[in-house]
């Protein structure tokens, strides 16, 4: 999802006090056993104090991990998986992956198209039929390539009218097409390739051409990512009773005064919800072995692809954090330093997984508290974190 604006969050200030009921309560174990030997790490007390300071000042839990060439593997942890159950968060904890989701979606498709089964410039509606693409903003002109790189034009799904009906209904589970219907027939954002517009319905639309291409895009996230890469504590979460053991439960910080409530609930609905947007709910270790197999060409032979970035505007980066998008990865600049990866931003969760190519460095982060709603703790979560392990890095 994208930042909202200020206004659609008194939308959900609102509605949000009054749509679940204890009848809609999910169970989570978040019991997970985690063998952790980063102690005698070089850098493992300044990691760690890290973490703590943002656990005791503004987050309910973290994990990170950072992998160096030289210096060798850290994983960590602070605060709580679950205040209720006095649970204390550990490296090898679930959370919510959001928007990462999309590195996840990009890699498929730039597999297919080393299989010859996709083409870049090929148009969507070549994969999807006229009752979809005759209704979207620049729908006939758009190609697989624009939509990788969010240069269709479309506007986001999420935004007020979607988000009103979404709180008033929030244990929905919608479709693609359903999703796609908040996008129907409005004006389009810019023309196709000349603007860069952040949109979740970019990716919908990827998630159909898979469905069209592959038959089921859930098994081919599996069967091409989850299981070729062994990656045994990621998950897709299909219907919101799937839960896997070892899930962080989530929080808000509603009026912004230090007091956490449980909206696990609701963060578990959107990840089930919102099919082709969210979904994938994975730890600190396996977002590792993900990442670093895409940057070593074990997923996609040719990265470079990918890691075409386009520039964005000063007004979006300096907003977004990112400087720049490639094919379903951002480019992050914080100290002099470039990155590649992707973010996840929710009502419930945090995710950074980033790799640094010159340096062979990979940083995970992930936390247990909304980062949609602040623009305070974005900036915190998303800039000064990473600023502050560059610190402890270089």
């Amino acid at each position: 999802m994208k930042f909202l604006k200020s206004y659609i969050l008194f939308i959900v200030l609102a509605l949000l006090n009054t749509s679940c009921s204890k009848d809609d309560e999910i169970t989570v174990n978040n019991e997970i056993e985690c063998m952790n030997n980063s102690q005698d790490h070089p850098n493992a007390m300044s990691f760690q104090a890290l973490l703590d300071k943002n656990t005791t000042d503004d987050f309910v839990g973290m994990t990170a991990l950072i992998d160096h060439p030289t210096d060798g593997l850290w994983m960590g942890a602070s605060g709580y998986a679950s205040i209720e159950e006095n649970i204390k968060m550990n490296p090898c904890h679930i959370h919510q992956a959001a928007s990462i989701y999309k590195t996840f979606i990009a890699t498929i498709i730039m597999q297919l198209v080393e299989e010859d089964k996709i083409n870049l410039t090929d148009k969507l509606s070549d994969y999807l039929s006229g009752n979809i693409t005759d209704k979207l903003p620049n729908g006939n002109s758009i190609n697989i390539k624009n939509l990788l790189q969010h240069r269709t034009g479309i506007p986001d799904i999420f935004e007020a009218e979607f988000v009103t009906d979404f709180f008033n209904n929030p244990t929905k589970q919608y479709t693609i097409e359903e999703l796609l219907e908040y996008v129907y027939n409005k004006d389009p954002l810019s023309n196709v390739d000349t603007e860069f517009h952040y949109s979740d319905a970019n990716f919908s639309l990827l998630t159909l051409v898979i469905e069209h291409v592959e038959g089921d895009f859930v098994q081919a996230l599996k069967s091409r990512v989850f299981e070729h890469l062994g990656l045994e504590y990621t998950y897709f979460l299909e219907d919101k009773n799937q839960i896997p053991p070892g899930l962080a439960d989530n929080y808000w910080d509603q009026f912004n005064n230090g007091n956490f409530e449980n909206n696990t609930d609701t963060q578990i609905a959107v990840a089930t919800g919102l099919r082709g947007s969210e979904g994938i709910v994975t730890n600190a270790s396996n977002l590792k072995i993900f990442i670093k197999a895409l940057a070593k060409g074990e997923l996609v032979t040719n990265i470079s692809l990918m890691t075409d970035f386009i520039e964005l505007p000063e007004d979006v980066s300096s907003r977004a954090v990112y400087s720049g998008y490639g094919m379903g990865l951002m480019k992050v600049q914080i100290s002099g330093e470039e990155w590649f990866g992707h973010f996840g931003n929710q009502i419930g969760s945090g995710a950074i997984m980033l790799y640094n190519p010159d340096k062979d460095i990979t940083v995970i982060v992930l936390t247990n508290r909304e980062t949609f709603f602040s623009d305070d703790i974005r900036t915190k979560f998303f800039f000064q974190i990473l600023q502050d392990i560059e610190t402890i890095l270089f």
